[in-house]
C-alpha cells in the first residue's frame, strides 16, 4: 500500500498544479468491497466540468499506476464542493499539505468505510 500511497500523492500534486486545489482527494475501502478502493474527489474545477475532470483524473491514474494497482481501484466518486459532509469531515480529520491521514472503521457520506486514506482535505 505504501507505493500506491506515494503514487497517489504525486497524482494529487500534479493535478493540483495543473487544475487547482482539491477540497477532497481520498481512497475509501468500503466494508462491502474489501479489496477495491474508491477514489473520492471534490474540487471546484471538477464541479465546473465533471466529465472532463474524470477524464483527466483517469488519465493520470492509468499513466502512473501499475496494472495491479489499477485493478485495486473500483471507481472514481465525485463529491460536490458544497456537500455538507465535507465540512463535517474537515472538523475531525487533520490533513495538511504534503501529508496524509488514515482512518479506520468510520462512516463517510452514508457509507461504512473499513479504511480511508486522505491525501487532501480543505
Amino acid at each position: 500500500m505504501n507505493t500506491l500511497t506515494q503514487k497517489m500523492s504525486h497524482i494529487v500534486k500534479y493535478l493540483t498544479d495543473k487544475q487547482g486545489h482539491f477540497k477532497l482527494f481520498a481512497l475509501f475501502l468500503r466494508d462491502n468491497s474489501p479489496h477495491n478502493w474508491d477514489v473520492v474527489v471534490s474540487a471546484q474545477w471538477i464541479d465546473k466540468n465533471e466529465q472532463e475532470a474524470l477524464k483527466l483524473i483517469s488519465q493520470q491514474l492509468t499513466s502512473q499506476l501499475t496494472k495491479n494497482e489499477l485493478i485495486s481501484l473500483s471507481h472514481i466518486v465525485t463529491i460536490k464542493t458544497n456537500d455538507e459532509n465535507l465540512k463535517q469531515i474537515r472538523q475531525f480529520i487533520p490533513v495538511k499539505d504534503n501529508s496524509t491521514a488514515e482512518i479506520q472503521n468510520s462512516s463517510f457520506f452514508g457509507l461504512d468505510i473499513k479504511q480511508a486514506i486522505f491525501f487532501c482535505l480543505q
